[in-house]
């Protein structure tokens, strides 16, 4: 029997995406022995999966770091979204063209995106480069100008018209299945926008809920006492709690 090939694509900031892009992973790999899976992701995500034994891509080296960008676009601890969004036009034009390369030169049974803007755009322009299931996971639904500033808020307006475009034209979207990480709560009961659909039931619609993803088993910490007494605390906290 041939070995399943996934395509993993850990995306967006930081290390909160890898993390729970690892426990997927397991899972993963429990419910079908022996898939191998094969990840293209940034630094310091990279650090993370090779430290776990997963193997990165050797493209990955160039794909590039929307962290970077974030951290140019950053004045202090404030981040303009219009800005950051912006630089990272052509950072999105270059991912997509990489991640054609890399469908088109090899073959995989699954791909599976985290909060991979780029890719369901790189598919919804060239539907060609689907032969492959794709399974696209999300977090929040839309976006939200931070501040008074007329263009943000364009741009904000015009970015949450393309995230609710299928749904508005009643198209079928370029993955095939939408996860968000979460609960329907999570998503605020509100439109995207001026004559835009509400968020709320737009995630409904275009998602499957699945809770919330951690990186260890919850029920393994149900135990206080033993848990206390793991973090180092003595009986007499455990006493007072």
């Amino acid at each position: 029997m041939r070995t399943l090939r996934v395509l993993y694509i850990s995306g967006s900031l930081g290390l909160g995406h890898v993390t729970r892009d690892l426990a997927i992973a397991r899972q993963l790999r429990q419910q079908l022995p022996g898939v191998d899976i094969r990840w293209l992701a940034v630094h310091p995500a990279t650090l993370m999966l090779e430290h776990a034994g997963e193997t990165v891509l050797p493209e990955a080296s160039s794909y590039t770091n929307e962290n970077v960008l974030a951290e140019q676009s950053a004045q202090g601890s404030k981040l303009s979204l219009l800005r950051y969004l912006l630089k990272s036009k052509g950072a999105w034009q270059h991912n997509m063209e990489l991640f054609a390369k890399i469908v088109s030169a090899q073959q995989f049974d699954l791909v599976i995106g985290d909060e991979t803007y780029e890719i369901s755009l790189a598919l919804r322009k060239r539907p060609e480069l689907k032969r492959f299931p794709f399974v696209m996971i999300f977090d929040f639904v839309g976006l939200d100008a931070m501040t008074n500033n007329l263009l943000e808020r364009l741009g904000v307006y015009f970015w949450n018209r393309v995230w609710s475009h299928d749904y508005r034209k009643k198209r079928k979207p370029s993955y095939d299945l939408g996860l968000f990480v979460g609960e329907p709560e999570d998503v605020p009961d509100v439109p995207f926008g001026f004559m835009l659909p509400n968020r709320r039931q737009f995630a409904t619609a275009m998602y499957r809920f699945v809770g919330y993803v951690f990186p260890f088993e919850p029920s393994a910490l149900a135990n206080q006492a033993n848990l206390r007494k793991e973090l180092g605390y003595g009986p007499d906290i455990a006493a007072r709690a």
